[in-house]
């Protein structure tokens, strides 16, 4: 009859010799001075959409101005024509993207002769939205807003 018999060793705490030393086996994170990829492709976006929108403003020769924020998710849209001494139009819209929506204030800007008015429209907020399947945009006009 043959017996095996294994022996194991049951490493402790207290001693220096079995502990494994955990700042050798991790390294420190390295210091990379590069722009996440999420950012690069943001910045890269922002420049694409500005140098569509500087060429959108010379071929509409002027009418409309398109500018883009991709970090800070604003945009800039502008149309209007009309500098002369008769009749003036402008729509001035400033767009913030968070949450799934766009927050969007607008202004407008009417000359007739001498005459100048200018208007700030509310507020409004477009998110988008689908009823019975089909896609489309919610638009909603805060006619109160409170804020705490």
């Amino acid at each position: 009859m043959l017996v095996l018999v294994a022996m194991t060793s049951v490493a402790h705490a207290d001693d220096d010799d079995d502990q494994l030393d955990l700042t050798a086996r991790w390294h420190d994170v390295p210091t990379g001075h590069q722009l996440r990829l999420s950012q690069q492709i943001t910045m890269q976006l922002t420049e694409l959409g500005n140098f569509i929108g500087s060429h959108v403003n010379v071929l509409s020769d002027d009418m409309l101005g398109l500018k883009f924020d991709g970090l800070h998710r604003r945009a800039h849209m502008r149309f209007g024509t009309g500098e002369g001494q008769y009749l003036r139009f402008r729509l001035d819209t400033d767009w913030h993207f968070f949450q799934g929506r766009a927050r969007i204030q607008t202004r407008i800007d009417l000359g007739i002769g001498e005459h100048q008015f200018h208007l700030d429209l509310p507020d409004m907020e477009m998110l988008p939205a689908s009823v019975y399947g089909e896609r489309g945009v919610e638009v909603r006009l805060p006619l109160f807003e409170r804020r705490w």
